[in-house]
This record gives C-alpha cells, sequence and structure tokens, in this order.
C-alpha cells in the first residue's frame, strides 16, 4: 500500500524552532541577522532607484533610506507581536516594496517625492478595506492575475537594472569599466546562488555589493562618503517634504495595492507554513487579516515620514526554510535591528555612494527573479487555454499602447495616467478578463 502524499504541515519536522517556540538570545540573535542579510538590500533599493532617477539632493536621500529602516522594523514588529486583530503573529519581515517603483518614478518625475508619497498614501485605505474583505478579495482576484502582475513588474523594472550598468561613472572610468564592475558583482551573485552552503545563499546581495565597492575602488571611481560627526541620529519627521495629489493616479496606485495584498496572502500562507501552523480553518484567515492591516498601517507611516510603501519580503520564507528556525520570538530581534540602522545616518551615507553599476548588477538579478517568482505562480494557478489567452492580452496590451508615449500623452489625464504605466494597464486587463470569464463560467453552470 502506497503512502500518503504528506501535506505542506508535515514540513514542520524539519523545523527547530517553531513559530511560538523560545531561543537563547544569542541563537535568536544570529537568526535575525540572517533574516536582515536576505532583506536589507531588497529593502533600500527602491529608494536608491527612485532618488536617482528623479534627482533627489544626497541629504533627502540618506533621511529617505533611514526612514525605509525604521518603517521596516516597525512593521516587522507588528507582524511578530499581533496586537489584537493587527499583524499576523509570525516570522513575516516588512520591507519597501518594489511593486511600487514603477508607479512611484511616474509620480516622482511629475511632482517629486510630495506626489510620490501623497498617492501612496491616498490610495492605501484601499488596502485596509481588502483586509476587511478577505474572503471576497480571494475569490475575486485570482492567484493567475497576482502572478501576471509579478511578472509585468519584474518585466518592467528589468530596463531600470540596464539605465543603472550603462550610467557613466565620471572622467575615469569608460564603457569598460562598468562592464567589469557590473559583470563581476552578477558572477557574484550566481555562485552566491550556486553554493551549496545556504549562509553564503542568504548573504548573496550583501556579498556582491561589498565586491562591487571594492572593484569600483580599485579602479579608481569610488566616491567613499563623508561623514557628519555632528549628526549621530536620524529622528523621524513628519511630512518633511509634504505631499501632492492627482486623481488620474489614484486608480493605478489602487491597483498595485491590491496586487501587494495578493502577494501578502501568499507570503503568510507560506510563512505559516513553513513554521508549522496549519493554513485553513478561522485562525489561518484572521492571521492573514491581521498581517495585511499591518502592512497597510506600516505603508501609512512610511509615507507619513515621505519614504514608500512596504509589504511583507518572500524570499525571507527561504532563510526560515534554510535555517529551520520559525519563532517570531525572532522577529522582534530583526526589528530591533532595522529600527537602529535606520535611526543611524551612516547606513544612508553608505550606500547613497553606491556607484551604478553595482547597483545596476544587483537590481538586473533581483528584477530579473521577481519576474520568474510571476511566471512561476501563473504556472501553479494552472495553464489552461483560457488562461494562456488571458495572460497573452494582458502582456499584449501592457507592452503594446503603453510603450507609445506620444498617444499615451494625447489621452485624457485619467486614461492617460493608467496607460502610462505597463503594470497597471496590463493588472487591470488581467483583472477584467478573468472576473468576466469566472462570472461567465458561473452562469453557464447554472443553466
Amino acid at each position: 500500500m502506497s503512502k500518503p502524499a504528506p501535506s505542506k504541515e508535515s514540513d514542520s519536522s524539519l523545523l527547530l524552532y517553531p513559530h511560538d517556540s523560545l531561543m537563547s538570545p544569542g541563537k535568536a540573535t544570529v537568526a535575525a541577522v540572517q533574516q536582515v542579510v536576505a532583506m536589507f538590500v531588497g529593502c533600500i533599493t527602491p529608494i536608491l532607484i527612485f532618488t536617482s532617477v528623479v534627482n533627489v539632493e544626497p541629504d533627502v536621500q540618506h533621511y529617505m533610506i533611514s526612514m525605509a529602516l525604521l518603517a521596516s522594523g516597525i512593521g516587522t514588529f507588528l507582524q511578530a507581536k499581533r496586537f489584537g486583530p493587527i499583524g499576523s503573529g509570525l516570522l513575516s519581515i516588512n520591507g519597501t516594496s518594489f511593486a511600487y517603483v514603477d508607479l512611484l518614478l511616474r509620480a516622482g518625475n511629475e511632482g517629486g517625492i510630495p506626489l510620490a508619497c501623497g498617492m501612496a498614501l491616498a490610495a492605501v485605505p484601499l488596502q485596509f478595506l481588502l483586509a476587511l474583505s478577505m474572503p471576497f478579495l480571494r475569490s475575486i482576484i485570482s492567484p493567475l492575475v497576482a502572478g501576471i502582475v509579478v511578472l509585468l513588474i519584474g518585466l518592467d523594472l528589468i530596463p531600470v537594472a540596464g539605465y543603472y550598468i550603462t550610467s557613466e561613472l565620471g572622467d575615469k572610468a569608460g564603457w569598460h569599466t562598468n562592464a567589469i564592475i557590473a559583470s563581476l558583482v552578477v558572477l557574484s551573485l550566481i555562485l552566491s546562488q550556486l553554493s551549496r552552503r545556504p549562509s553564503i545563499r542568504m548573504s548573496a546581495p550583501i556579498i556582491a555589493i561589498a565586491l562591487g565597492y571594492l572593484v569600483a575602488a580599485g579602479l579608481g571611481v569610488m566616491k567613499w562618503p563623508e561623514f557628519q560627526s555632528d549628526n549621530w541620529i536620524t529622528l523621524p519627521r513628519f511630512l518633511p517634504y509634504g505631499l501632492a495629489f492627482k486623481w488620474e493616479l489614484l486608480l493605478p496606485f489602487a491597483i498595485i495595492y491590491i496586487v501587494s495584498s495578493i502577494e501578502a496572502i501568499g507570503d503568510l500562507s507560506a510563512t505559516a507554513s513553513l513554521s508549522g501552523m496549519k493554513t485553513s480553518g478561522i485562525d489561518f484567515w484572521k492571521r492573514l487579516r491581521g498581517g495585511i492591516l499591518s502592512d497597510a498601517i506600516t505603508s501609512a507611516l512610511a509615507c507619513l515620514l515621505n519614504a514608500f510603501p512596504t509589504a511583507t519580503f518572500s524570499q525571507n520564507n527561504g532563510v526560515i526554510q534554510l535555517t529551520g528556525v520559525g519563532s517570531r520570538q525572532v522577529g522582534f530581534y530583526v526589528a530591533a535591528i532595522l529600527i537602529l540602522t535606520g535611526l543611524l545616518p551612516q547606513t544612508g551615507y553608505i550606500f547613497s555612494v553606491m556607484p551604478s553599476p553595482v547597483l545596476g548588477g544587483v537590481t538586473l538579478v533581483l528584477f530579473g527573479m521577481i519576474a520568474v517568482a510571476g511566471l512561476r505562480m501563473i504556472i501553479e494557478a494552472g495553464f489552461s487555454q483560457t488562461s494562456m489567452l488571458i495572460v497573452a492580452i494582458s502582456l499584449g496590451i501592457a507592452f503594446s499602447v503603453p510603450t507609445q508615449e506620444a498617444y499615451v500623452a494625447q489621452l485624457p489625464g485619467f486614461l492617460s495616467a493608467i496607460l502610462s504605466s505597463k503594470v497597471a494597464t496590463g493588472g487591470l486587463v488581467a483583472m477584467v478578463l478573468c472576473y468576466s470569464l469566472q462570472s461567465g463560467r458561473a452562469k453557464s453552470g447554472a443553466a
């Protein structure tokens, strides 16, 4: 007689520390550092991209990096602690989300930091509503829609990595300098991911960036930061750069909040499973609702500090799987590390001088992995004839009309704002098609 296939919960047998277990301070600190290493670069990269493309002053960039880390620490604490209906009670790490980069750049080019933060803050109430209507959300927004949008995010961001790889480094550098630095960074990431040692794989982005800094210094194109000894702590400020608003950008931002919530459902479900918990039942749905509420609160806080929206980080689930540590106690340590680094301005100075080919090499791999993650979600949702048609139409429309800038500029403001974003356009088309086909199948079945 054959044995039954193991359930997802059976993975808990590989756990060393399940979600509510206690660890010694030393072990918890080591586990927390591993979690921080896995998400640190991803957390600050959206800020680095935005501030360089929108030409933000260095001091402003330093402040935004600090506030991004501070908000991430607070969000991670809320997730782990679970205050009443807020938080998942899981080792769920919070960080600045890549999903919003495309629209943040669009808003930033039109109205700078005030418009980018203003639109993100204006749309965040939708995430609160989504959290309160979780079952309805899951029935309307299918995993296929989430996969299509994640794929679009990755594909749309990859050219940004190319921009950084080809950016000039100054009079001392030529095209070969950029190629050497970016190639070594990418090669380092590849070799790190092929390593059999989990610690090296988890530290891959930090290792690649450190190598990039050393190579840039050796080639004479590294500009080291000048620390300000009279400013040892970066204190959070309420709306230091203000807010702005444009009606035509509201729907595109709302679409991304929907997608972010769908991604959070998957990430939190994976965290619960890997931490030895059930992924069904009333308590599980309460955890999902609390997790998305926590994300919404943290995103609102980040925008009020003039940083950007946050979300649960999927890569940290890999750390849980590799280390066997799913204890939410580690989340408190992670939160403390992130808050501490956010309050120290040296963090912003170190990363603000990152040579563009280094950032380009790292983001090339990160954005490619985002696209692959979306493709995997599409495949896992089931690749039927109908789903293939939805994917084809969504990608086709996303990369057709939105690429014709002159045509889009002539459209009314509302349509222009949507069609100027490949992610918003493709995501909206995917949602409409999925909902229409689902309703059509339901009516034909009833008939």
